[in-house]
């Protein structure tokens, strides 16, 4: 994935979680006027551009080499 678009995909996230949290909050004192429907579609996107973000991270590079002399079994005998 393109590292440039991080930010973007982290914005848009957080974005729409805010447009999630402001709904809820909007229909708070009437839980049962609450569309399950609308929540869907507004926390599957959030959901995939986290999920984008996440993929754009580089892979985690290994503490050390396999052949280093950290890896030898050093005996005393």
């Amino acid at each position: 994935m393109n590292v440039k678009f991080r930010y973007l995909y982290l914005l848009l996230g957080a974005v729409g979680f805010v447009m999630l949290f402001y709904y809820f909050f909007q229909n708070l004192p009437d839980i049962s006027n609450i569309d399950p429907i609308r929540i869907l579609v507004i926390a599957v996107p959030d959901m995939l551009f986290f999920f984008l973000a996440y993929k754009t991270y580089p892979p985690e590079k290994e503490s050390r080499p396999q052949g280093s002399y950290q890896h030898r079994k050093v005996s005393n005998y």
